[in-house]
């Protein structure tokens, strides 16, 4: 007897071996128990869901003789019979191979026919979106109104190139991804039974790189049990798919942060040595980074990514020194590679040199704002400050001081870099001193001013400039406070607390926010000219 894929082989029978699919058992049994039959369904989702299972179980439910539950018995003459492809009135159409509009004729012309045995005639219709324009249109009418022995179940992976004139003639069902926790225990179970000791790590690798197919996961099973052992590891595994270890992405991902690229090509060498999948890797790598970017903005990632406690603590530290606008141009970067490897006869010069490109830059700045340019800047500087690298065209001003016996001038420049740090911190604080600043002015007896600056909320423009906003219908006390002699007073108080000068401005509600974009931006390109300053370099700024 011919070998039987394993796939196959451990096919659903009934509804109830149908895995996480329970929204789509309920509402089919209970319409097959009340006896509530629809003349067209149609079931979408991804890969391996279960679309075409579940569509073959239903096409015997509806015809059992001995039907329980809603569930088929598999055992009487029409379910056998539906089952081995003797009987005729059960009809798979390929829609990717049969998408023409007289194949859409010809079923027209057949459906008219009762059925020869059962109780209805069904015809499922996979990856039906493959159908022609005119296939459709022909199909719409039988759709419609077909004869009441007939059944249409149509199965796609795409449903939105389905026209709204099929999907409104058609009871939609939509079948989920499946969960890696209950494909692995699918997978055990079946391996189990096929004689198989699988490691759990093993499981969860299966699960995880079928990507919610249960198909694609049986079908890696089957692959690796040919390997004839009566065992199965997590290497193995890792041969048989062509992946490489956790181990070698984690340190891959270290040699791009440090910047090493002497590392980074060795392990390109390696990966290329071993005979991996270049498209594969880069699709792992783009994975890990998606996990670090999700490590980064929630504080909790357990529940989103799945990965063992040892590997989130080690993602944890690799946050360190990586803002998240790198990991998101990385992962740009990564996946602008991955589609043009699909295309490239030399996939390994191309990986080469994108991993060459995020180790000297890890930023496109033409990708990036103004603010996350400027961050790149400063901390690009902080490197070369505490690495003592030599910069192109920058003068190195801390020899010359040290000739002339003059060191304080020389660490002047670093001083004023790394001050940068401080200077969100301090905008921040004048916004928590405004209730000390109105007592002060209290204090001083200044109680008009005092009083006219009591329903107003102060925001933070820049580290320079803080705005005093009025609420609608309070323009009498911004003009008051807008007086020169009020805003010396208040700039003084402010100034006080925050322990540096600042400007204040008076804001009606609906300008504060252009105000502060406006001041913003002033206030960036500032810092970036101070920045070039010290690197002594050239600078065009362009207002786009």
């Amino acid at each position: 007897m011919a070998y039987l894929a394993l796939y196959r082989k451990w096919r659903p029978m009934v509804f109830n071996d149908v895995v996480e699919q329970e929204h789509v058992v309920k509402t089919l049994k209970n319409s097959i128990n009340s006896g509530r039959i629809a003349h067209a369904y149609l079931f979408s989702g991804t890969r391996g869901t279960g679309k075409t299972t579940m569509a073959k179980i239903f096409s015997r439910a509806v015809n059992c003789i001995n039907s329980k539950d809603g569930d088929p018995c598999n055992e009487c003459e029409i379910c056998k019979g539906i089952l081995n492809g003797s009987l005729l009135d059960v009809i798979e159409i390929d829609a990717a191979s049969n998408n023409g509009v007289d194949n859409v004729r010809d079923l027209r012309d057949e459906v008219i026919y009762t059925p020869s045995k059962a109780r209805y005639k069904v015809y499922i219709i996979d990856e039906v979106h493959m159908l022609s324009t005119g296939a459709f249109n022909a199909l719409l009418k039988t759709l419609e109104e077909p004869p009441s022995h007939v059944i249409f179940i149509l199965a796609t992976t795409e449903p939105h190139k389905l026209p709204a004139t099929i999907l409104s003639r058609c009871q939609r069902f939509d079948f989920r991804r499946i969960s890696v926790g209950s494909i692995a225990k699918r997978i055990e179970y079946i391996a189990g039974e096929s004689g198989i000791d699988i490691k759990e790590d093993a499981l969860r690798l299966i699960a995880k790189l079928s990507d919610g197919a249960l198909r694609d996961a049986i079908s890696i099973l089957d692959q690796c049990i040919s390997l004839g052992n009566k065992e199965l590891t997590y290497e193995d595994v890792l041969t048989v798919v062509g992946l490489v270890t956790d181990t070698f992405i984690v340190e891959i991902v270290d040699d791009i942060k440090n910047r090493d690229v002497g590392r980074v090509l060795q392990a390109v060498n390696k990966l290329v040595m071993e005979g991996k999948d270049i498209s594969q890797f880069v699709s792992e790598l783009v994975l890990y980074y998606r996990n670090l970017l999700i490590c980064s903005s929630v504080s909790d990632p357990k529940d989103i990514i799945d990965v063992q406690e040892d590997s989130l603590q080690k993602m944890k530290e690799q946050l360190n020194g990586l803002e998240r606008f790198e990991i998101m141009s990385i992962i740009k970067e990564l996946s602008s590679l991955e589609g043009a490897l699909k295309w490239s006869a030399h996939p390994r010069i191309l990986l080469e040199a994108a991993l060459i490109k995020l180790c000297e830059g890890r930023a496109n700045p033409a990708e990036l704002g103004m603010m996350e340019r400027i961050q790149v800047l400063e901390k690009r500087i902080n490197e070369i400050m505490e690495k003592g690298i030599a910069v192109p065209g920058h003068v190195d001003n801390s020899h010359k001081a040290r000739e002339l016996g003059n060191t304080d001038k020389a660490s002047e420049t670093d001083v004023k870099i790394r001050e940068k740090k401080g200077t969100k911190a301090a905008s921040i604080k004048g916004l928590e001193v405004w209730g000390d600043v109105l007592k002060e002015l209290k204090d001083m007896g200044r109680m008009v001013l005092y009083t006219n600056l009591l329903d107003s909320k102060v925001i933070e423009i820049s580290s320079k400039v803080v705005g005093i906003v009025f609420k609608g219908g309070c323009s009498f006390n911004k003009m008051y406070v807008s007086k020169a002699e009020n805003l010396e007073v208040v700039e003084s108080c402010l100034s006080k607390y925050l322990g540096k000068d600042v400007r204040v401005k008076c804001l009606d509600e609906e300008e504060s926010v252009e105000t502060s974009r406006k001041e913003e931006k002033d206030e960036l390109i500032e810092k970036a000219q101070d920045i070039a300053n010290k690197l002594n370099v050239d600078l065009n700024i362009i207002d786009e």
